[in-house]
């Protein structure tokens, strides 16, 4: 079977696919990247990618889009449809650079099945040119909340690019993979076409260091905002920073290869660190704090910790209700985030239970190993 992936730029979309890759690959199956943004990610997880998009600058594309589509984005944030109609038409703009070379790849490459990120619509415009069936992966927790009749928003955004190579809609998905857990999804079963797969964290490898093996003395939380938001400043740091400096745990600070100077001289219970996997940070804390990635929400699920969600834009305000509604957490505004929220955090023993059962449940759920001998079967 050949299997054609192909994402949104970010590693907070292309990061939660490797691990279906890796699985396909052991089981001896074909897979072709092809992709734009950070593609030596693909390369570093040993599996093969074509950039679609040589010398994009992303950031000025996002940056181009401009700080009123956030804005809407934050207003539209408690309506789902709303909020994803928005991030669709952004997204849209995104995709635009890799579509002509995704669709040319794919000619050339005749692939039996294309799996996409939901943003992503240059998988969309090749599976409808060629006829080959469509697989939708999920990022997170609740993104099967999604209506599907909003690819109608992502067509009406590329209608010139899909009429120019003869495809009248976005086609519908044969299947979906759902990362989401049966007591998230509030114990429905799913229909026929998608697909429960555990979420398996995949985040890079690195030499990590010994102390993050060592049992802290002390409660250990991890501060995080992903790769994305961390660019635009860390403004939105300075108060968490100074709220954790007033509790009785040790911070881990992890913003990536970012300048973090800025932030002057860290407490003594607030240790910066440059990149790490974060499954591996995640595996020696008590809990987090973050901005609620669908990568960075789905791995603190998957080490059973509580959690604290700063969301900022597009699918992350849906992930930080996920986490409060089911009890995993909370989700707070920059400024709520003090010491008292804080000690809540370590110490609410119901948002502890809430974090170790759907942990039960996420990993109770089939593998990508079993779900690549389902798409198998399926193609063939």
């Amino acid at each position: 079977m050949r299997i054609l992936f192909t994402t949104s730029p970010g590693l907070g979309h292309i990061l939660p696919t490797i691990s279906l890759a890796h699985a396909a690959r052991a089981a001896g199956h074909d897979v072709l990247y092809v992709a734009g943004g950070q593609v030596d990610a693909v390369s570093a997880a040993g599996l093969q990618i074509v950039d679609a998009s040589p010398g994009t600058d992303y950031a000025q594309i996002f940056m181009g889009i401009g700080a009123g589509v956030r804005e809407q984005m934050a207003a539209a944030r408690d309506d789902l449809s709303r909020t994803m109609a928005i991030a669709l038409r952004m997204f849209a703009k995104v995709s635009e650079p890799t579509l002509e070379t995704v669709v040319r790849v794919a000619e050339k490459w005749q692939p039996d099945v294309i799996v996409h990120t939901p943003m992503q619509a240059a998988g969309q415009l090749a599976a409808g040119k060629l006829g080959v069936p469509l697989v939708a992966l999920e990022l997170g927790m609740g993104h099967s909340r999604v209506r599907p009749d909003l690819r109608h928003t992502t067509y009406e955004e590329l209608r010139e690019q899909f009429e120019r190579h003869g495809v009248a809609e976005v086609p519908n998905p044969a299947a979906r993979i759902s990362v989401t857990p049966p007591s998230v999804r509030g114990g429905e079963e799913l229909p026929d076409d998608a697909w429960a797969m555990r979420y398996v964290p995949y985040n890079g490898g690195s030499v990590v260091p010994e102390w993050l093996l060592d049992k802290p003395e002390r409660r250990r939380v991890l501060i995080t905002l992903g790769t994305v938001v961390p660019a635009f400043g860390l403004g939105i740091v300075e108060p968490i920073v100074a709220a954790a400096s007033k509790a009785d745990a040790e911070f881990v600070l992890a913003l990536g290869n970012v300048d973090t100077s800025s932030l002057g001289e860290l407490p003594g219970n607030v240790r910066a660190v440059g990149y790490l996997p974060l499954g591996v940070m995640l595996s020696s804390c008590d809990a987090a704090i973050h901005h609620g990635g669908a990568g960075t929400t789905m791995t603190t699920v998957d080490a059973g910790i509580p959690q604290i969600v700063v969301p900022q834009a597009a699918d992350q305000f849906i992930n930080a209700d996920t986490v409060q509604a089911n009890g995993l957490g909370q989700r707070a505004t920059v400024e709520e985030v003090d010491e008292a929220l804080i000690e809540r955090l370590l110490g609410d023993e119901q948002w502890r239970a809430n974090a170790v059962r759907l942990r039960g449940e996420l990993h109770g759920m089939p593998s990508p190993v079993e779900v690549v001998e389902r798409l198998a079967g399926f193609v063939g």
